[in-house]
């Protein structure tokens, strides 16, 4: 009995190797896509997230209050590119406590969202072709309360460049001075 049961205990066969060898590899492929989309899916966000702060300023600036302000930066304690929401008074960016009144504009107080606000842990964001993590104090956006344009003394208008961690382009963000608008391309 004990010969019958070593001659039925002889391994896996071939195809039963290759039919698991086959199945992890497709598993393999699908959580591969699945992580290049979660990746992709980060990246467009930081975009949208850079977009949807410039039309929040330049909206409550023109509403509210000609002071706001924002400066994108590069934290080195983070190790990320963050949005930092603040006003402008006397020529200084200053970003004022919570218990202050100004603070309590919507600008500042909307619910869910902190200040700074993260926007890139992994690859670049550039401004006029110089990564702004090069750049000390970052770049700040003000916008003119009358039409919404960008502020000179204050205002960084021009081509704002995110990459990701492989130096692929995810999206140019141009700001126009004049309007305070920003059109989105993806060419180089």
């Amino acid at each position: 009995m004990r010969k019958e049961l070593r001659n039925k205990n002889q391994g896996y066969s071939m195809v039963e190797m290759i039919i698991v060898i086959a199945i992890i590899g497709i598993l393999s492929v699908m959580a591969l896509i699945t992580w290049q989309a979660v990746d992709n899916a980060t990246n467009k966000k930081a975009v949208s997230t850079f977009e949807s702060e410039l039309s929040t300023l330049r909206t409550t600036t023109m509403a509210q209050d000609s002071t706001l302000a924002m400066r994108l930066y590069y934290d080195t304690t983070l190790e990320c590119y963050c949005l930092e929401r603040g006003i402008i008074y006397m020529g200084i960016f200053i970003v004022p406590d919570p218990s202050d009144a100004v603070a309590s504009l919507d600008y500042f107080s909307y619910k869910g969202t902190s200040n700074p606000v993260m926007i890139m842990k992994k690859g670049s964001i550039t401004y006029d072709g110089q990564d702004v993590k090069d750049i000390p104090d970052g770049v700040y956006i003000h916008f003119n309360k009358s039409d919404g344009s960008i502020d000179e003394a204050y205002g960084a208008a021009s081509k704002y460049v995110f990459r990701d961690k492989s130096d692929d382009l995810i999206a140019n963000v141009k700001l126009n001075k004049d309007t305070g608008l920003y059109k989105e391309t993806y060419e180089n």
